[in-house]
């Protein structure tokens, strides 16, 4: 697809989103319209959001500084493979202003080098903004989600990090009833929170220091 038939496709989208259609079923009309593969309609989905979303987006957006003696909860997979693929350059700017993925990992995500290190970097800002309490919620159904919560748990311990890390059932569900602030990109989620943090975004802000996040100023 050429770059005017991208950008025909998002206004056309964001049209119809403005005008209440269902994302889903919008997403199907322009994808069939302009003839999208599934992964262009994946990004699709992920890049355009209604005006009235963006707006409350922005209301909830939490800085780093607020972080310091929160309750911090995360979505544990949503923003690891996000700062996974921010480290392996598969990442993007969303028009609601967060950064989101492009690699539609599915649940057979496994443990690499790269998870490590972005277990690292996100930890790295969790030492340097202490929240009072930071519980990860990994989804059980996801292949090695024991291993990732025990490598969150011991890591979390070594660096004097107070919190947790759980393999559970309706990750989004729990999250969605959560008070404090939750780290996420998901939309879903989003909505239905008062608070949230888009945690890999604040690491794109450390670019060409990535591995040491805490020589960054703080917000």
């Amino acid at each position: 697809m050429n770059k005017d038939d991208i950008e025909k496709a998002i206004e056309d989208l964001y049209t119809l989103l403005n005008r209440g259609y269902p994302k889903q079923y919008a997403v199907r009309f322009v994808g069939d319209h302009y003839g999208l593969k599934n992964e262009d309609r994946y990004l699709l989905s992920r890049t355009v959001f209604p005006k009235s979303y963006i707006l409350e987006t922005k209301v909830k957006k939490t800085p780093l500084r607020e972080l310091k003696g929160s309750h911090l909860s995360i979505d544990g997979y949503n923003v690891i493979i996000t700062t996974e693929s921010l480290l392996m350059g598969e990442t993007f700017t969303s028009m609601d202003g967060l950064l989101r993925d492009i690699r539609n990992v599915s649940r057979k995500h496994r443990v690499t080098k790269t998870t490590l290190e972005s277990v690292d970097l996100i930890l790295g800002l969790l030492e340097r903004y202490r929240p009072k309490e930071s519980t990860f919620y990994l989804d059980k159904m996801m292949s090695q989600s024991g291993r990732l919560s025990e490598i969150l748990r011991n890591s979390m311990e070594q660096m004097g990090i107070n919190g947790d890390s759980e393999t559970i059932t309706g990750v989004d569900y729990t999250l969605k009833n959560m008070e404090g602030i939750i780290a996420t990109n998901d939309s879903a989620i989003i909505s239905q929170v008062k608070r949230f943090i888009d945690l890999p975004s604040k690491l794109q802000n450390f670019q060409g220091k990535l591995t040491h996040p805490l020589n960054s100023p703080k917000e």
